[in-house]
């Protein structure tokens, strides 16, 4: 049984901190070039395969079909429901896995590319910001979401007439979006998440979040990874659109317009996820905390926490 200690930044799990070193002891070359938008390595013009068996088969995992039509609710919208991964896969899959490239990536970059935000003059250095403490963000909207693209985690939507729950695997998240296109709060106090209002343009769900409290970062969006991470005002809005074209397909897209920062809106590419096909595919809980980093509850300043991990 290995121990678990805080792996900042990543998401920690025993079996695949398992099946990662595994893999990664049969396929080193193979897998550090398994991560969304690399090149696939090549043997002789030929995609490269790992040598021997592999544990857990990952050389085998391939691109879901679309697998039938989406199921409606009973207002006749589409039911979003389910299980979903960032990948063509349905299922759990990290960069150490021997796994198609084409089936890690949620868009093909050179068919729908995307470019990284525009700042208005003097913004970007005032705004991309470094990691503001340790390295364990709080992702908020719409970084619970795009996070994953290197996190590689799942969400999970509820729907019902009226109403759609999302819930991220990691970071720890839970939002409630009505979707009967009421309008904002006239008033709203800024949170992690905004002040969102939704409806339906067909089949696809729109959702506009606003008031998203100006110290959590945009992570993943137009950059890779929290490295490339930026800050936004108070006038930003997010605007999100979620489309199930079949019953193992989800495709999430979003827009952010932020006229204090950006010089023009930021569109991703649409971004496949994929439904979960293991009906035994269970939830995980997964922290980032500074539990082991004394040094950061100081630079947090909190009155309640004493250096060394005990409460007061």
């Amino acid at each position: 049984m290995i121990e678990m200690k805080p792996w900042f930044g990543c998401r920690v799990c025993t079996i695949g901190l398992t099946l990662a070193a595994l893999s990664l002891a049969l396929t080193p070359a193979f897998a550090q070039n398994s991560l969304p938008g690399l090149e696939e390595p090549t043997q002789g013009g030929k995609a490269a395969k790992p040598p021997g068996k592999v544990v857990g088969q990952f050389d085998k995992v391939q691109a879901l079909p679309p697998g039938g039509p989406a199921p409606r609710l009973s207002d006749g919208h589409v039911d979003l429901s389910g299980r979903y991964y960032p990948n063509s896969a349905g299922r759990m899959l990290e960069g150490a896995y021997p796994v198609d490239p084409s089936v890690f990536r949620q868009y093909d970059r050179k068919a729908t590319p995307e470019e990284h935000p525009v700042f208005k003059p003097g913004m970007e250095a005032k705004y991309k910001s470094p990691v503001p403490y340790g390295i364990c963000d709080q992702a908020g909207t719409p970084s619970t979401i795009t996070i994953q693209e290197n996190q590689h985690g799942p969400i999970v939507l509820v729907a019902k007439p009226g109403m759609v729950i999302l819930l991220a695997e990691y970071p720890l998240a839970v939002r409630m979006i009505n979707t009967t296109g009421r309008p904002h709060d006239k008033d709203p106090d800024p949170t992690f998440n905004g002040d969102t209002s939704a409806h339906y343009e067909g089949d696809t769900l729109v959702a506009e979040a606003i008031d998203i409290d100006t110290r959590l970062r945009n992570i993943a969006v137009g950059f890779p990874g929290e490295g490339g991470a930026w800050l936004h005002s108070e006038k930003e809005r997010v605007i999100e659109r979620f489309t199930r074209p079949s019953k193992n397909y989800l495709i999430y897209q979003v827009t952010i317009d932020d006229p204090v920062v950006l010089a023009k809106p930021w569109t991703s590419a649409p971004r496949k996820w994929t439904l979960s096909q293991d009906p035994n595919d269970e939830w995980q809980e997964y922290f980032c905390t500074h539990n082991e980093e004394p040094e950061e509850y100081k630079k947090l300043g909190s009155p309640s926490v004493e250096v060394g991990g005990r409460g007061r």
